[in-house]
């Protein structure tokens, strides 16, 4: 099959490249090139989802590991248009995020925040986007109250409270600071957390819980194997498991490991996915 490709792509390219020409090639002619256009079509898909199945199994993130078939759907038929990273529209301008494949579990994720205008990628000094997303960087406590605050849909001018946190004055940040300490959520309640330091997981299911209302469940420490019924917001991890928020870690094989890493930092790529489920079920 590999042998075949180079050859196969030059004469695709020359025959599509010369309609008059092609008008007057055989018919039988005409059925061979159709086999090889299929023959390529089906090869793409192919290494499109081995690409997809080597990046899941170096995953251990906090969802189990599950195969998308969104690209491969996408791509079958006779004509290819391979769509190969999430693009985002910034400003009436379509800006193709160079770090999240569509073929990545986390991108169906990331593409519906971002048409949601939850998020939009990294900037420069100057504001406009580069192009990067950033799945595997860690989500900070300021980024967090952000994104909890625009995902609830709370309007920023309502929040007239005096700001707590003296570390957030002044910041980019300080509106969204501002906001999480009126509503009371229990990571900016008394105004002491560290703004730039990364969240962990207990603390971005419990602020996503709150910012949407969510109902807390009893905690029974029964759901996960680091979770016990001493764990501090231990509640809002089993709530979250239990509305099908979060599942804990997977093993390489997709099978889930029975632990979710409390204390463990939340990544970008997992919270588009905590957010875009909470968006969904609550």
């Amino acid at each position: 099959m590999k042998s075949r490709l180079p050859i196969i792509s030059i004469i695709l390219g020359l025959l599509l490249s010369a309609p008059m020409v092609w008008a007057e090639v055989p018919e039988e002619f005409n059925d061979a090139v159709d086999y090889f256009r299929q023959d390529l079509e089906y090869s793409t898909l192919q290494q499109l989802q081995q690409a997809s199945d080597r990046l899941n199994q170096l995953n251990g993130e906090l969802f189990p590991v599950r195969k998308d078939d969104s690209v491969v759907e996408r791509m079958q038929g006779a004509a290819i248009e391979v769509r190969s990273h999430v693009t985002v529209n910034i400003r009436g301008s379509s800006i193709v995020l160079e770090d999240v494949p569509t073929y990545a579990w986390f991108a169906e994720f990331v593409e519906d925040m971002a048409s949601r205008g939850i998020i939009s990628g990294y900037r420069d000094e100057n504001g406009n986007p580069l192009g990067q997303y950033g799945p595997a960087d860690n989500v900070t406590i300021e980024q967090l109250s952000k994104i909890a605050v625009e995902s609830a849909g709370i309007n920023l001018q309502q929040c007239t409270n005096a700001l707590k946190n003296e570390q957030a004055s002044g910041r980019w940040s300080e509106s969204y600071i501002r906001c999480a300490e009126s509503h009371d959520w229990a990571l900016y309640g008394d105004g002491t957390v560290d703004v730039t330091r990364p969240a962990s997981r207990s603390e971005v299911v419990t602020t996503v819980l709150q910012a949407f209302d969510a109902s807390f469940r009893s905690l029974d420490g029964t759901v996960f194997k680091d979770v016990n019924a001493t764990t501090e917001l231990g509640v809002a991890i089993e709530t979250a498991a239990a509305d099908g928020i979060v599942s804990g870690y997977t093993d390489e094989e997709g099978n889930l490991t029975g632990f979710f890493g409390p204390e463990n930092p939340v990544n970008r790529a997992e919270i588009a996915k905590i957010v875009s489920m909470a968006l969904r079920i609550y």
